[in-house]
């Protein structure tokens, strides 16, 4: 959504001014111009996890980066660097949106020295200002040949909420999972969440559902309940908790329990022409308490390719119930006995610190983020790419390091062994040795992920096993008698 991916305006700064309006706009082309007198520059909103992948790969190709930060994130969410940078990021400029669009516009067009081409969102957090700042600037400048594109902002909120999400899908008639949004400052929520809960009961009484905030990421606060205890745990540690974002949770979403295997669907769009960029197959298993626990994520590829077909088109659907016409799209899909249904869409580029990049560019040919780009450069090469990729070349997982113990990372054993694996590419680690490492009960808490690609899926397949059977974690447990 919010990364806005088309022809770039091509905006010329007047340093001797400080006035928004100093800007205009040229000719309408669908290649980018390249014959100007200062950088051009990309601003990305909340370039944090891969939007910081994607800043490095604008700066490899030329251009100057302009960071917003939507609010005030954590110091150890912002400084997060991703390992497989292809090179630093020295931002052009720093602006922190304070919550009047207007003035966080003005603050972006008084950046000296370059010419804005284009706004992209970097990760979840920045969808709904990037919808404000795009569809600001498409109106203030709709008269002066302006091509940057918006998804506006009368479906944003749909883009980032996940009930809102879930009722406008339903609303067009596709299949979206059954909930009910509780507010969690209403006397009767709990009650509320057992009635819709008992709608979720089979014949003999028993029944499953989710619980979870309407905004996060990474399957963060996303719980699994079978009983009323469970329920009313979970109710109370989502509610008046915050997210990864700093965001507080003042409500919470309970959804029927969808079974079957879960998909993702990247996309990139423009002006309403979606492309699929890569599709993957998700491995979440029970562990620690928790039921969804990622130990991997597969490139998918079926036999006969239907599969793959009847995702995109119901991903591309949801894309056009949410308004989603321009930017990256990360869709999340249970494939269930009835069919598609959608878990989750994020406006947003796929996420994980922007590991998934290396494993698609030989399979595949190109990434979400490197099509974003070319997207922007020259939308013939957009127009071009297929709807879904082609036959994959090699096959590749990302596997999620499961720690079964909370404590200190006293050391990491047979790492050697690890990287001797046929199909071995590279490991992204979150904690180092000496640090406190968290019981993994999602996506943020896996410790470490361990990319394997090769020619071959039954080598991919059999290394992802034989890291899943190796103890790689010495985890010494804290004494609570010691505390």
């Amino acid at each position: 959504i919010g990364a806005a991916i088309g022809i770039g305006a091509t905006l010329i700064a007047q340093k001797a001014s400080n006035s928004t309006d100093s800007f205009f706009g040229s000719g309408p082309s669908l290649v980018r111009k390249l014959s100007f007198k200062t950088p051009p520059c990309i601003v990305i909103i909340d370039p944090l996890s891969s939007g910081l992948t994607l800043a490095s790969l604008l700066t490899l190709r030329g251009y100057a980066v302009i960071r917003v930060f939507s609010s005030n994130f954590p110091d150890d969410l912002v400084s997060l660097v991703p390992k497989n940078l292809v090179r630093p990021v020295e931002w052009m400029e720093t602006v922190y949106h304070s919550g009047d669009v207007t003035s966080t516009l003005a603050k972006i067009m008084k950046v000296s020295g370059v010419h804005v081409e284009n706004f992209m969102v970097g990760c979840e957090s920045g969808v709904e200002l990037t919808d404000e700042l795009t569809n600001l600037w498409v109106e203030k400048y709709k008269d002066k040949n302006c091509h940057v594109v918006t998804n506006g902002v009368g479906m944003s909120r749909a883009r980032r909420d996940k009930y809102e999400m879930g009722e406008a899908v339903r609303g067009k008639g596709l299949r979206a999972a059954g909930q009910k949004l509780i507010q969690g400052s209403d006397p009767t929520a709990f009650s509320q969440l057992m009635s819709f809960v008992s709608t979720c009961k089979d014949p003999s009484g028993k029944f499953r559902v989710v619980l979870k905030p309407v905004a996060s990421a990474g399957s963060e606060g996303v719980y699994f309940a079978t009983n009323e205890e469970e329920c009313r745990k979970y109710y109370d540690e989502i509610f008046g908790s915050t997210n990864v974002f700093g965001e507080l949770n003042t409500s919470v979403l309970v959804q029927e329990f969808l079974e079957g295997k879960e998909y993702v669907v990247d996309s990139v769009s423009i002006e309403g022409i979606h492309k699929t960029v890569a599709i993957w197959e998700y491995d979440k298993r029970s562990a620690n308490g928790a039921k969804f626990v990622y130990y991997g994520m597969r490139l998918y590829e079926s036999e006969t390719g239907e599969r793959e077909d009847e995702l995109v088109k119901y991903m591309h659907s949801v894309l056009d119930a949410l308004e989603i016409r321009n930017g990256p799209s990360h869709g999340e899909v249970m494939w269930t006995s009835k069919g598609p249904c959608l878990v989750e869409v994020g406006s947003r580029p796929h996420g994980g610190e922007g590991t998934f990049v290396n494993l698609v560019e030989k399979p595949i040919g190109y990434s979400q983020l490197s099509v974003m780009i070319d997207a922007h450069e020259n939308r013939h090469k957009f127009f071009n790419l297929p709807v879904r990729p082609p036959r994959l070349k090699a096959y590749a997982v990302e596997t999620c390091l499961v720690a079964n113990h909370e404590g200190t990372l006293h050391a990491i054993k047979g790492l050697e062994e690890v990287e001797k694996l046929q199909s071995f590419q590279e490991i992204e680690w979150k904690v180092k040795v000496g640090e406190h490492i968290p019981l993994t009960i999602d996506f943020l808490t896996s410790p470490a992920a361990i990319m394997l690609m090769h020619e071959s899926k039954e080598v991919v397949e059999r290394d992802f096993e034989r890291i899943h059977e190796m103890e790689l974690l010495d985890v010494r447990r804290v004494r609570l008698d010691t505390l």
